[in-house]
C-alpha cells in the first residue's frame, strides 16, 4: 500500500512502542511529504489532551510500512513547521473533525 492510498483511509490505529516499552494506540492524523520523504502525525487515541507525534513514515511493500524516529532536528523542524502550516490553513481540521 502506497503512501497515498494510507492517507485515503478514513481512520486507522496503529501501536507505537514508546521508548519505557508501553505501548501507545495512536490515531493517523494525517500522511504528507516533506522533500521528497513521507511523515505521519499521530495523536494517542485515549488521550483527550494527548500531544501530536510526528515520525518519517515508510512504505514497506504493496500492504505494510515502518514509521521511524526522525533523527536530526533540522529535518524535524521542516517536517513540524510543514504540519503546523497543514494545521493553520485548515487542512488538518477536517482530518480531526472527521474522527
Amino acid at each position: 500500500m502506497t503512501a497515498e492510498e494510507f492517507k485515503n483511509l478514513p481512520y486507522m490505529v496503529i501501536p507505537i512502542e514508546l521508548e519505557n516499552g508501553k505501548v501507545v494506540h495512536c490515531e493517523v492524523l494525517s500522511i504528507f511529504p516533506v522533500n521528497g520523504k513521507q511523515y505521519i502525525a499521530l495523536i494517542d487515541k485515549d488521550k483527550e489532551d494527548s500531544e501530536i507525534w510526528l515520525y518519517r513514515f515508510v512504505p514497506v511493500g504493496a500492504e505494510d510500512f515502518n514509521i521511524e524516529d526522525i533523527e536530526s532536528d533540522q529535518e524535524f523542524e521542516k517536517v513540524e513547521d510543514y504540519f503546523n502550516q497543514m494545521v493553520e490553513s485548515a487542512e488538518i481540521d477536517t482530518i480531526i473533525d472527521e474522527k
